[in-house]
C-alpha cells in the first residue's frame, strides 16, 4: 500500500504536453471542502516550473488565486523569465476549462551549491515533547479531507477544537509529518506551509470559511528526517481580511520554510 507521501507525489505529478505546457490532475484527496488546498495546487505548479527551467530547488513561490480552483484536470503554462548562475525565475498560469484560475511567480536555486552566510536572530521554538502532544481526532464533515493524509500533533495551548476562547492567541504550535514518517521533501514543505488549521480558530473557534487570496512561500532547505515544528499565527484582522504567517523548523533546529498569506475571514451567519 502506498504511503501518504507517495500519494502526494503521484497526485502532484504532471504530463508534459509541449514545451512549457503541462497537464495535471488535482485530486480530492487534498481537499478543503470542495476546493483543493492552495499549497497543494502550488506544489503542482511548482513541479511544472521546475520542469521548464534550469534550477530545480524552489526558493520562493507566490500565488494569486483569481478564481476558485476545482478538483480535476488543470493545464499549467510556464513562462521562463530569467536565469543566472545561481537562480532561475519564471511565471506560471493554471487554467481549468480555459479559465485562468491562479497566477504563480517563482524563483529556483540549487541548495547543494548554496554556501553563503548563516545567521539567525532566534533558534528553533521550544515545544512540548512530540509524544506529549495531541493528535486531533478526525471527524467526518468537520475536518478537511486532506487531514486524513497529514499527521498533526498539537501542543496543549493549540487544541483549537476544544479549548478555543477569546483569551487565546490566534496562534497554533504543532508538529506536522507524513503519517508513515516519510521524510518531507521540498514539495511537502510547500503543502505543509498552507495545510494548518487557520490559527484564528484557536481564538474564535471554527467560525467559517477562510479562502486564500494570495500566498507566498519561502523554502530554506531540505528538512532532516523527523517531525517538523510548525508555528502558525494571525495578528491582525482588518475589515474581514487577515494574514496568516507560518514557520517550519526541522528536527535538527533548522528553519526550512516560511509563508505569508492574505485570506478572507467569512464568518458563518
Amino acid at each position: 500500500m502506498k504511503t501518504s507521501f507517495e500519494y502526494f507525489t503521484e497526485d502532484s505529478s504532471l504530463i508534459q504536453l509541449e514545451d512549457n505546457i503541462w497537464k495535471g490532475f488535482l485530486s480530492d484527496r487534498w481537499g478543503i471542502g470542495n476546493t483543493p488546498n492552495g499549497g497543494y495546487s502550488m506544489a503542482l505548479a511548482t513541479r511544472a516550473i521546475a520542469g521548464s527551467i534550469s534550477h530545480k530547488d524552489p526558493l520562493s513561490i507566490s500565488a494569486n488565486y483569481i478564481e476558485r480552483v476545482d478538483f480535476g484536470e488543470a493545464i499549467i503554462k510556464v513562462e521562463p523569465l530569467e536565469a543566472t548562475k545561481s537562480l532561475s525565475t519564471a511565471r506560471a498560469m493554471l487554467f481549468q476549462g480555459n479559465k485562468l484560475k491562479t497566477i504563480f511567480t517563482a524563483t529556483f536555486t540549487d541548495f547543494s551549491k548554496s554556501n553563503g552566510l548563516n545567521l539567525s536572530a532566534r533558534s528553533s521554538p521550544d515545544f512540548e515533547p512530540y509524544d506529549d502532544c495531541i493528535l486531533q481526532p478526525y471527524k467526518e464533515g468537520f475536518n478537511p479531507v486532506l487531514e486524513k493524509s497529514i499527521e498533526k500533533k498539537y501542543c496543549s495551548n493549540s487544541q483549537w477544537w476544544k479549548s478555543n476562547n477569546k483569551k487565546n492567541d490566534a496562534c497554533l504550535n504543532l508538529y506536522m509529518s507524513w503519517p508513515e514518517k516519510d521524510t518531507a521533501d521540498l514539495y511537502s514543505l510547500i503543502l505543509f506551509l498552507d495545510a494548518t488549521t487557520p490559527p484564528i480558530f484557536n481564538k474564535l473557534g471554527s467560525v467559517g470559511w477562510v479562502p486564500t487570496i494570495s500566498l507566498t512561500s519561502h523554502i530554506r532547505g531540505f528538512p532532516k528526517p523527523g517531525p517538523l515544528k510548525v508555528i502558525a499565527k494571525t495578528e491582525f484582522v482588518t475589515r474581514g481580511f487577515m494574514e496568516e504567517d507560518r514557520e517550519i523548523w526541522d528536527s535538527e533546529g533548522n528553519l526550512v520554510g516560511q509563508s505569508k498569506q492574505m485570506a478572507k475571514l467569512r464568518i458563518k451567519k
